[in-house]
């Protein structure tokens, strides 16, 4: 059922948190530089993107083993060494849909 529930909802939680993490990486390069009420619209998307990013970290994020102790972008950095399939999962969700939109990379393990 969970492998159900992955395979059908999975892309559609994806296409809503990648443009969301694209904000939130423009956001935080031009925060110094957003007016306050800009800063307030801003806020209130990275507190949703925050949240939407925790439902997936304890959902399909458990495939790669997501603990309290790492989130799916640390777990990606960690396994994508190992050799394994997870790591052949993080290493493409790496380095084509995360490090390129975040200066220095975004998946560090």
């Amino acid at each position: 059922m969970i492998a159900l529930y992955i395979i059908l909802l999975g892309p559609v939680w994806f296409i809503l948190l990648w443009p969301l993490f694209i904000a939130y990486t423009q956001l935080k390069v031009m925060w110094s530089t957003l007016r306050p009420e800009q800063k307030v619209v801003a806020a209130i998307v990275i507190l949703l993107a925050w949240c939407i990013d925790v439902f997936i970290n304890w959902t399909w994020g458990l495939l790669l083993g997501v603990t309290p102790h790492a989130t799916l972008s640390q777990k990606c950095g960690i396994v994508r060494h190992r050799g394994n399939w997870q790591a052949a999962v993080a290493i493409y969700l790496c380095t084509y849909w995360l490090d390129p939109f975040e200066a220095g990379g975004h998946c560090h393990g």
